[in-house]
């Protein structure tokens, strides 16, 4: 019963695997969300100590006045910043604009003797004036049609990104969903001489913390391969974009008013200094992994941070063959376990929440390990779809068996039994099999004679109390009932749920049948009316037993010589004065219960048949 549903949970599989193939850029936006949950779960730890915000906030602007701030505070600013002798130094700042004479001298010759990492960032105007680049490029492979570029950039003046120590793009793209999960690290922009590639300011801060002076860029087929900055490479998107390693830890922040007071101290000296404007409604805030709303000031320093440690998670090329090679394996597992669930409950349920784990389980131990990024919610969706289709299936499989057993078996059997045999996997087909049984035929004596003498509806009356009354004595020993014949039932036991105790069963339903049949006696008696007698023949034997009819109409019934043999014993019992006969073989199993009767002439049985008469009670 259960390989049509573990077939249909297998073609389903194999269309969820082909729809992914088919459509894996569409169903590539869930992958970032597998990196999200193995973040909030295991999240890696890099270290945040040595970089330092300092921020031109609220406070600042309170006392200071409203930005922009005069180019020469900014100046002050940044020439406290560099008296502390920072290690690595970044402004998130653009000054695009020319401000005045004495300004914009007084920003220079801080730039100059800081040599900060200056922001930029793109635009689409083409022809755009573009700044000498700080650091050097080399670069291995050549870039494919398909390397996206910009047609301009978006710089400060010439005076400051000329005496600047270094120039990185401040740009970031979020995903569909609005998370910012990769920040990309190179942007290449068509200029008139040819492409410019240019880092972003988190890439070139490190590369100034390292003391390096240029970079190597390794391209392949499909785009980036990686950046190498001094003894760093940084795996890299075919985008160009690094995956970032989010923290929920805060980082050290120093207020723009302390360094104009002098008050910090060494606070800044020897650690990463990125400079910004944090003033409510100035910078702009991105959703990570593990906070809603982030400056982007803190996605450089991240960024940055992570640079330096050196972690760099990635998608291997075979990650998609992975996934689907696993869900592959475990929608196996799964259609297995439903297929066996029946035969091993117990183990099955141990091992359905393990193969709906396993996807995640290799997965975060793959970004833990390695820093590998594998999706893992693609496969747990595809096996829950498996799973609940294959729920749908089996459920509909029970209802189409419970229809089955029902329509053959609720005129034969009580409602416990048919219960039972629905839960129970005996096949109920139309094919018969050689089993066991008991077979009883049980009729009214003298009922064609009374017949004649008695209104219809009491001769209705009276067959269908005996029927209703030896019906419920064969249910309550969970008999079935093959036909009823008029006046007469036959009956039999050990079909279609297995009882051993089948013969037992028969004759505690005969004497049943018996006492009741005393009570109703005596209730007739009373009204005047003639009492009911009964015939009846049993005998156990092999038979066979199963559907037997045509294609239109067909019943559950057992064809053999026990059945022969009992429906002979029957019609004996009109001619001993034993009213119930057994035939050999059953008296041979219950010796205690019969005595001889004689030996009987059958018709269709060439010799004579030794008949056993039941012990019925007083």
């Amino acid at each position: 019963m259960l390989r049509r549903p573990a077939a249909r949970m297998a073609i389903l599989a194999l269309l969820l695997l082909i729809c992914d193939i088919l459509f894996t850029s569409a169903f590539d936006r869930i992958r970032g969300r597998s990196y999200d949950l193995y973040q909030q779960i295991a999240p890696v730890e890099i270290p945040l100590e040595d970089i330092v915000l300092v921020e031109i906030d609220d406070a600042s602007l309170t006392r200071e006045g409203r930005w922009p701030w005069p180019r020469t505070k900014i100046g002050s600013l940044i020439e406290a910043i560099g008296t502390q002798e920072p290690a690595a130094f970044a402004i998130d700042i653009l000054f695009p604009d020319r401000g005045t004479d004495e300004g914009d001298a007084a920003l220079s010759q801080a730039i100059a003797r800081t040599r900060p990492v200056l922001a930029m960032s793109l635009t689409d105007q083409a022809g755009s004036a573009e700044p000498a680049p700080a650091a050097g490029w080399s670069v291995v492979g050549e870039a494919p049609d398909t390397l996206a570029t910009f047609p301009g950039l978006l710089a400060s003046l010439p005076e400051f990104t000329g005496a600047a120590g270094g120039l990185g793009m401040v740009r970031s793209v979020p995903d569909d969903d609005g998370v910012t999960r990769s920040v990309p690290m190179l942007w290449a922009v068509a200029g008139p001489d040819g492409l410019t590639l240019w880092p972003a300011l988190s890439l070139d801060l490190a590369r100034q913390a390292l003391g390096e002076t240029d970079y190597t860029v390794r391209l392949g087929p499909q785009g980036y391969d990686a950046v190498k900055v001094g003894d760093r490479i940084v795996r890299l998107t075919a985008g160009g974009a690094v995956w970032l390693a989010d923290a929920a830890q805060d980082l050290t922040r120093v207020s723009a008013l302390d360094l104009l007071d002098g008050t910090p101290g060494n606070a800044l000296r020897d650690r990463i200094v990125i400079l910004s404007v944090a003033a409510t409604g100035f910078d702009s805030f991105h959703t990570t992994p593990l906070v809603a709303t982030r400056p982007g000031v803190e996605i450089h320093a991240l960024l940055t941070a992570q640079i330096l440690a050196g972690h760099f998670p990635y998608e291997p090329a075979y990650a998609k063959t992975v996934e689907r090679t696993g869900f592959g394996l475990l929608a196996v597992l799964l259609i297995l376990s439903v297929a066996f669930f029946p035969v091993y409950p117990l183990p099955v349920l141990m091992a359905l929440p393990l193969i709906f784990c396993a996807p995640f389980a290799a997965g975060l131990l793959a970004w833990r390990m390695e820093g590998e990024l594998f999706d893992a919610l693609r496969p747990t969706i595809g096996l829950a779809i498996v799973a609940a289709a294959g729920g749908y299936f089996l459920y509909r499989t029970a209802e189409t068996r419970r229809r089955q057993i029902s329509g053959q078996f609720a005129r034969y059997l009580s409602p416990d039994v048919v219960e039972r045999l629905i839960r129970s996997e005996e096949d109920v087909g139309r094919s018969a099999e050689r089993r066991e049984v008991t077979v009883l035929f049980m009729d009214m004596r003298g009922f064609t004679a009374a017949s004649e003498r008695l209104a219809p509806e009491e001769i209705v009356a009276n067959v269908n109390r005996f029927l209703t009354l030896s019906s419920e004595e064969i249910f309550r020993t969970e008999g079935t009932i093959d036909k009823f014949m008029g006046d007469a039932v036959m009956a039999f036991w050990n079909a279609p749920l297995d009882q051993p105790d089948h013969a037992e069963r028969a004759i505690r339903a005969v004497r049943a049948i018996y006492r009741r049949l005393d009570a109703e006696n005596a209730h007739l008696a009373q009204r005047g009316l003639e009492p009911i007698r009964l015939g009846a023949g049993l005998e156990t034997g092999v038979c066979s037993v199963g559907n037997f009819g045509s294609d239109i109409r067909y019943n559950y019934t057992v064809i053999g010589h026990a059945a022969n043999l009992a429906s002979r014993l029957e019609t004996a019992t009109k001619l001993s004065a034993a009213s119930v006969l057994c035939g050999p073989e059953l008296a041979r199993r219950i010796p205690r219960e019969v005595e001889p009767a004689g030996d009987f002439e059958l018709s269709g049985f060439a010799e004579a048949v030794p008949g056993f008469a039941l012990r019925l009670p007083d």
